[in-house]
């Protein structure tokens, strides 16, 4: 699986609040999930600021730090080839939730 990484800049964001805020959004998808891109599972350390990914596709980890989100994680071929579209829907998710 071919690997993915990004830093997402937030500034003046604390890592609480970014993982609180992602969290939150994370839960509200799992409630409307309705696995037509397969079963996600989603883990979460509060205390480390860190979300853990898994699916058939995909898997990741977000690390929510002051400041900023680093994401790595390995993505599917098939789901690879759309990485510029998945780097555009993070970057309309970022914009509005965190109004940059």
């Amino acid at each position: 699986m071919p690997s993915y990484s990004r830093t997402i800049s937030l500034p003046g964001k604390t890592a609480d609040e970014i993982f609180n805020r992602i969290s939150k959004a994370i839960g509200k998808f799992e409630q409307k999930d309705t696995g037509k891109f397969g079963k996600f599972e989603f883990s979460r350390d509060e205390a480390g600021k860190t979300i853990e990914m898994k699916s058939h596709h995909a898997s990741a980890n977000l690390h929510c730090r002051d400041g900023e989100v680093f994401l790595e994680g390995k993505l599917s071929f098939l789901v690879y080839a759309f990485r510029s579209r998945i780097d555009d829907g993070i970057n309309q998710w970022i914009e509005k939730s965190f109004k940059t």
